[in-house]
């Protein structure tokens, strides 16, 4: 893992030379309706793409996935987004769900995933690999997230999502990571990249944390 300072990058990738990045809370708020162009322009300086390239998506906590093609349309409603020409970029916003990088070496096709807890049980990142050829030759970095240490579910939605860290009562402590890496076995390589979104107020925006007031983290890759 290696960081800018506001942007976290997976080793894995960055070898492969796929431009990708995690942004930090002090790069800025990236939720879709009150995200201002600044931090879009300095996201898009610092990982190397053009903001007006960038694809996103209205994301519901569902498990369907878009191709980036044409103009950018955040109106599309969808978790997963799947770019296959060069310089094209796709990003997902978080502040506590994993966002997850995958890349193809072999085609240049990267995708990336807003995986919530409700998104894993509905299979977001099993669509998402889906939309890959060969699973066994990606690349995928697992960015910050809310961890095991903070992720207090009750024991209805632990049942639905497994990997309870421990129990407190009727209330379970889960490892969302730990749920979205075992959708991604048989890939070539997995990396994680550290951070628990709630627990680290400096690093990053946690809506676990702040509640409404929360702002938004984007994990964005560029196709090649």
């Amino acid at each position: 893992m290696v960081t800018s300072g506001l942007v976290l990058t997976a080793s894995t990738l960055r070898d492969a030379g796929f431009r990708h990045g995690f942004s930090t809370r002090p790069l800025g708020d990236f939720a879709l309706l009150r995200a201002p162009a600044g931090p879009q322009r300095a996201l898009a300086e610092v990982v190397g793409f053009d903001p007006a390239r960038l694809h996103q998506a209205t994301q519901v906590h569902g498990a369907a996935v878009v191709d980036a093609a044409g103009a950018p349309d955040t109106t599309r409603e969808a978790d997963a987004l799947v770019a296959t020409a060069a310089g094209d970029a796709v990003g997902v916003r978080v502040a506590d769900c994993v966002p997850v990088l995958l890349a193809d070496p072999a085609t240049g096709t990267v995708a990336a995933v807003h995986a919530g807890w409700k998104g894993v049980v509905a299979g977001v990142v099993g669509a998402a690999l889906a939309r890959f050829a060969d699973k066994s030759r990606l690349l995928a970095a697992i960015g910050p997230c809310i961890g095991a240490c903070c992720f207090e579910v009750g024991s209805d939605v632990a049942a639905k999502i497994g990997f309870v860290d421990r129990t407190a009562g009727d209330k379970a402590f889960v490892d969302l990571r730990k749920a979205v890496r075992r959708e991604l076995e048989g890939l070539a390589a997995i990396e994680d990249v550290p951070g628990c979104t709630k627990h680290e107020a400096q690093r990053f925006h946690s809506y676990r944390r702040d509640g409404d007031a929360s702002g938004r983290l984007i994990g964005v890759i560029v196709a090649k």
